[in-house]
């Protein structure tokens, strides 16, 4: 007997973590990696895959399935309970969400490697520079999918899959520099149909991205 702690993607498998011949082994790992799971602190949400979708990974402990097994009893989003299908030919013992740390392309920073692209630790590092500095402020708004974070002398953006991910970003950051007594960035929020041409003219003059480029709402062309 072969138990497995496997990763779920939308509830397709997507890869075996570990495995091991007991039942308490299986165990152990699982509840090792459900426990330093908690240290995550942007969650992926969204998932660039012919289209930005919604994504939910969990990690479960299965087992072959033998004649004998009992298969779970789950309630789906609206609370009506249903038995749980084997993953394949084999039976899930246990399953937990699974958080899997969000990374993001900041522009001017070389961000085609995935592994290498930085995480929300990251990016506030980079924004915050300066930021106890005298006299000095810088606006941070959201344009669509993207994170703008100015004043007349500096210019970062970051670059989300789409504008939820974006929004998420803006508060995460907004409740960091709190936290920190940061008071020179003023968060704006999401930027106003009308706000928004201003920002483009300021991403083109910055950048000198093509015009399409800049509106792109999502970073699947």
């Amino acid at each position: 007997m072969v138990f497995r702690v496997v990763l779920l993607k939308n509830g397709e498998y997507k890869k075996t973590i570990y495995r091991c011949e007991t039942r308490e082994g299986a165990f152990k790992k699982f509840n090792k990696m459900v426990n330093e799971n908690k240290t995550v602190k942007f969650p992926k949400k969204y998932v660039n895959s012919y289209k930005i979708e919604p994504v939910k990974y969990e990690i479960c402990i299965t087992k072959p399935t033998e004649e004998t097994d009992k298969f779970r009893m789950l309630r789906d989003n609206y609370g009506k309970t249903y038995k749980e299908k084997p993953l394949g030919d084999w039976t899930i013992l246990n399953s937990n969400e699974y958080q899997i740390e969000e990374t993001f392309l900041i522009y001017g920073m070389d961000g085609h490697n995935k592994t290498e692209r930085p995480t929300i630790d990251i990016v506030a590092k980079k924004l915050f520079i300066g930021a106890y500095k005298k006299n000095m402020t810088k606006q941070v708004i959201v344009v669509h999918n993207k994170l703008v974070v100015h004043n007349e002398e500096s210019f970062d953006m970051v670059i989300c899959k789409c504008l939820k991910d974006a929004q998420r970003l803006h508060h995460a950051l907004a409740k960091m520099a709190s936290k920190q007594k940061i008071k020179s960035l003023i968060f704006m929020g999401t930027a106003t149909p009308a706000t928004v041409s201003i920002i483009y003219k300021l991403i083109k003059e910055k950048t000198n991205w093509s015009w399409i480029k800049i509106r792109r709402q999502t970073t699947r062309p």
